[in-house]
């Protein structure tokens, strides 16, 4: 019986999460945290789906009915396969997929994306649709809009792609960096919600127009600032550029307390730089600095029921597994 399984990093906002969105450069880093999707033909003429860290499974003796069946916080996985049906007349019978994630969810960490990305490779190997890599992003991208409204399109593009990017108006780079890039990552407990993030700084933006464009203009030239550190391999710029991005962004209203706790007990420990990655409002804290100082620090967060882990990047994007 054939069987496909595939894996799509998670990824980092490193510098210029919201300020992205309005054309200005972002830094993204893909980690070594994954969501794997197994697709195993079965006996039985149904398609089955599993969403294991949900305890969400579904199964229907046709895809029409599959695609109607799905709940609200899921639809986006109904169009993908109502897009790959309708491009590439695949009916989707005799067959279990499986999904599953080491990813937080509403983290910041891109786990919809990563999500999406994994599926669709799956479908891609599984029935040697011969799709590339470019052709997974977009429609990756189209599931996103789903979830975001509307997404920046970097989520998307480190999930397919992997390593350290650069991103633009659509338009990404890859950046040279130093191997041992570690950060860590602290998660709020609090599932931040990147629509409700995005649409209040437009409303703040309206209200003060000027303000806002400032604070956006200067993210955008601390990415272009860090390129330029990442390729030095200079972790204490990094992590000046880092804090300053964080003043930024709790300027714009998208930090919060639990943000702002980890940041001081991280950069009280020994951390270069700490700050928001995503939309903020909860979500994750990515700090930076030299691996004692990360592991000092995450042992300080877990005694305060804070769960952390150390990561570096993914150099490999999405990728068939054993």
């Amino acid at each position: 019986m054939k069987h496909v399984k595939s894996a799509a990093p998670g990824k980092t906002i490193l510098f210029g999460e919201h300020s992205v969105v309005y054309g200005f450069p972002a830094i993204a880093m893909a980690i070594n945290i994954q969501t794997k999707c197994e697709l195993q033909e079965i006996q039985k003429d149904i398609i089955e789906l599993r969403f294991k860290n949900y305890g969400l499974s579904l199964n229907s003796s046709s895809l029409s009915k599959l695609i109607t069946s799905f709940p609200e916080s899921f639809k986006q996985y109904g169009l993908c396969f109502k897009m790959l049906h309708e491009k590439y007349g695949i009916e989707f019978n005799k067959l279990r997929v499986t999904l599953s994630s080491d990813l937080f969810p509403g983290s910041g960490l891109g786990s919809s994306a990563s999500t999406a990305v994994s599926l669709i490779s799956a479908i891609n190997n599984f029935y040697d649709l011969n799709l590339l890599k470019e052709d997974i992003s977009k429609l990756a991208y189209k599931m996103e809009e789903i979830v975001h409204g509307s997404p920046s399109g970097i989520d998307n593009t480190i999930c397919t792609f992997g390593n350290i990017i650069m991103y633009k108006q659509g338009n990404f780079e890859f950046l040279e960096s130093f191997s041992d890039l570690q950060i860590l990552i602290s998660y709020t407990n609090i599932e931040h919600d990147t629509k409700n993030a995005i649409n209040s700084i437009k409303k703040l933006k309206k209200k003060r127009p000027g303000l806002v464009s400032k604070y956006l203009k200067e993210m955008g030239e601390i990415a272009n600032s860090a390129k330029m550190e990442l390729i030095d391999g200079n972790l204490v710029s990094l992590g000046d550029l880092m804090n300053r991005n964080q003043q930024l962004l709790s300027l714009l209203g998208v930090s919060n307390k639990k943000i702002d706790l980890i940041n001081k007990i991280a950069l009280q420990n020994g951390a270069y730089g700490s700050k928001l990655t995503g939309a903020g409002l909860g979500g994750c804290v990515i700090s930076l600095g030299e691996r004692k100082a990360l592991q000092k620090i995450s042992i300080i967060l877990n005694e305060k029921n804070i769960p952390n882990f150390l990561t570096t990047r993914n150099e490999t994007g999405v990728h068939l597994i054993e």
